[in-house]
């Protein structure tokens, strides 16, 4: 096992500090001894040790969904508010359908309309085509006025809403009587824009053309079956539509944001943001990004334990769920990094979505093990090791050894030269031999 980069830092600053705190003791003892060069060490331990990977990210929802629509219709009511629970396939806004009801209602009076044709064979084809495009151009033309009469107050509502400012910023006016223009200019500008024009002139919903199409088609003996079917094609997407106005959650959990504003179009919320976010947070997750060079540590169903400052000195337990198949580039470096999912497990109350987590992820452990200090290794750099083990007669004995399981300050020693009690020596000196005496300091 090779020891990690970060655990050669931490072996470095220990031994620093070691070193440094025992100058003067070393320099003490020479002075008093000459029968060999003084050194700190540590007796070889058998015990339990855990290799555990450190890892940091927020707390998630374990499922969410970002609630948006793509139809231009005003919304008209919005029956949550963020941390209310919701249902899947509850209603959580609703949009204003008024148009789209009346569209559908034509529809179907079109659909009926070419069944009765077809089914009696009336001869009267010509007619129902005049008669519709008769009809057509009536209500154009009531369009029309409605459309302009509706400009008329429109133009009214913002020259009144001007004068109402300029009072307004002058301090001449209250803000009531301002607030109040404002809301008759916004009603006029709604109803403006629910007509489509082109050039000031209204021009004919997809259901009128329809109407008109149908009964043409029906005067040129088109085929009766086939427009029933088309009109009805045409029935069922608005009908559908109609239903799609009904914003409904698609999943059960808890409304976490709401950037929908009642008045606004459903498919123009501000910054392409969705309507609502819904999460399930009554389950907890965490994704954090693992090294690629400590992936090969990290399996599906190791255990976790997981803290954050909410908890103080508690943990949760959690496991390994997920581990993406691809890695993706670390910002400002070369190395790659792996998403790995963290799922909470057990009793979560006291944890909330979006705060920062930290997680131990035990990746190996070795049941009474020989263990001893990291700083008494010597790493030669090939990923071979060795120790200085103390003799009784006060000298010391090189042994090469394998290294194990490693936690942050200890490693797990294999081989079969070395035993529970034996000393060795901390941070040995690049002089030091087989053979060599040494003292150990107390």
């Amino acid at each position: 096992m090779k020891v990690s980069r970060k655990k050669k830092i931490i072996i470095g600053v220990v031994a620093f500090i070691l070193i440094v705190g025992g100058v003067t003791v070393n320099a003490k003892i020479k002075s008093s001894a000459s029968g060999g060069i003084a050194v700190n060490a540590s007796d070889v331990v058998k015990k339990d040790i855990k290799s555990t990977l450190s890892l940091k990210a927020p707390l998630e929802g374990t499922e969410s969904v970002e609630v948006v629509s793509r139809l231009h219709y005003e919304i008209l009511s919005i029956d949550v508010k963020e941390g209310d629970k919701v249902e899947k396939g509850q209603v959580i806004a609703a949009l204003d359908v008024v148009h789209l009801e009346e569209e559908i209602e034509k529809l179907r009076d079109n659909v009926e309309l070419l069944q009765i044709q077809n089914t009696e064979g009336k001869s009267s084809k010509d007619i129902s085509a005049v008669l519709a495009e008769e009809r057509l151009k009536e209500e154009l033309e009531s369009s029309q006025r409605s459309y302009e009469s509706a400009l008329e107050t429109y133009n009214a509502a913002k020259s009144e809403h001007e004068n109402t400012k300029v009072l307004y910023d002058s301090g001449a006016t209250s803000k009531r009587e301002f607030t109040e223009k404002e809301n008759a200019l916004n009603e006029a500008k709604r109803k403006v824009e629910a007509f489509h024009v082109v050039d000031g002139k209204v021009q004919a919903t997809n259901a009128q053309l329809a109407e008109v199409r149908n009964a043409k088609l029906s005067s040129n003996n088109a085929s009766g079956v086939k427009n029933i079917e088309i009109a009805k094609k045409e029935l069922e997407r608005k009908e559908k539509e109609l239903e799609d106005c009904k914003i409904k959650s698609s999943i059960e959990g808890t409304i976490t944001r709401v950037n929908a504003k009642v008045g606004r179009f459903a498919d123009e919320i501000d910054d392409k943001k969705p309507m609502f976010v819904i999460e399930n947070i009554d389950t907890l997750k965490m994704v954090a990004n693992v090294s690629e060079y400590d992936i090969g540590k990290v399996e599906v169903g190791q255990k976790v334990k997981i803290s954050a400052d909410i908890l103080n000195d508690d943990e949760v337990e959690g496991v390994v769920s997920r581990i993406s198949p691809t890695g993706e580039q670390k910002q400002g470096s070369n190395e790659r990094i792996i998403p790995v999912q963290i799922d909470l497990l057990g009793d979560i109350r006291g944890l909330i979505a979006g705060i920062n987590a930290s997680a131990k992820v035990e990746t190996a452990i070795a049941k009474d093990a020989l263990v001893i200090p990291s700083e008494a290794l010597i790493d030669h750099g090939d990923d071979t090791y060795s120790i200085f083990v103390i003799k009784e007669d006060s000298t010391v004995q090189k042994l090469n050894v394998e290294l194990g399981v490693e936690d942050v300050l200890e490693v797990q020693i294999i081989s079969d030269e070395l035993k529970e009690g034996d000393k060795v020596v901390l941070n040995p000196n690049a002089s030091m031999v087989d053979g060599m005496s040494v003292i150990v300091n107390e």
